[in-house]
């Protein structure tokens, strides 16, 4: 297995793309620590808590309530971790929230609360995991940034701004670190065929633009999200640094309104 020994904090995991970097990571043989505002969330309530499912993979696991926009929780976060998992290895910064809306109709306070948990988490997170991260002889860290990082998506003014800022603090990371022989990188995510993104997928129009705009034949999964997270936490990345690796089944590679 690709990362046999090793042990990550997966912000964000109990659900969708969180979740599945969690499993892949540790179907890969990685010990997982879950991060996320709640254990079960609403949108996968029926599903098994991403740790307990881990657990009955034979990896170890736990579930830590973290609201990563807050310093004392994140830094409780990591320490915790670190703690449960005998150190730290692998950072994957995947929290995230959006309020839609334009500069003009969007409040201060959506605005803030969008920046606070997409970027400051982003921060907050990584200042706290490096010098553990620092201890590893296999230091990754991994930020998940998005395809609108690149171009703008309507009524997004606060979501596109902060993962854009997300991909630039990879970069910036990257330069950073690279003394301690940590990387840093980004994945960007397309669409993704999240229980977020069903009632989406239900309207036909929506549904007809992915459909049109992805070249493979099928709408991503979070797996998809997750073994790029395999392949940048492997030592088949170990060269890839400062990098925003777009996943999105094409997509950008055409027009994005077109």
């Amino acid at each position: 297995m690709e990362l046999e020994g090793l042990a990550a904090v997966v912000t964000g995991g109990a659900a969708g793309i969180g979740r599945g970097i969690a499993l892949e990571l540790a179907r890969e043989g990685a010990d997982v620590a879950v991060a996320d505002v709640r254990e079960e969330p609403l949108m996968d309530f029926k599903e098994t808590p991403t740790h307990e499912r881990i657990a009955e993979m034979g990896r170890e696991s736990c579930f830590i309530e973290t609201d990563v926009s807050n310093e004392a929780e994140a830094q409780a976060m990591i320490e915790t971790a670190a703690e449960e998992l005998g150190g730290l290895d692998i950072l994957v910064n995947n929290a995230g929230t959006n309020r839609e809306g334009t500069v003009e109709h969007q409040t201060y306070e959506e605005w803030r609360e969008v920046f606070s948990v997409n970027l400051d988490g982003v921060f907050l997170c990584s200042k706290f995991a490096i010098p553990h991260i620092r201890e590893s002889e296999h230091g990754r860290i991994i930020n998940i940034s998005s395809q609108v990082a690149f171009v703008a998506w309507p009524r997004n003014a606060a979501y596109d701004s902060s993962k854009a800022a997300v991909s630039h603090l990879t970069r910036q990371m990257a330069v950073d670190l690279s003394p301690d022989e940590i990387t840093v990188n980004a994945i960007c995510p397309g669409p993704i065929k999240t229980k977020k993104m069903k009632d989406s997928l239900a309207d036909f129009e929506i549904k007809n633009r992915y459909d049109e705009k992805t070249l493979t034949s099928f709408v991503g999964e979070p797996k998809d999200i997750g073994k790029a997270a395999v392949y940048l936490a492997s030592d088949a990345g170990r060269y890839v640094n400062g990098h925003n690796l777009v996943v999105d089944g094409g997509w950008l590679a055409g027009d994005f309104f077109g």
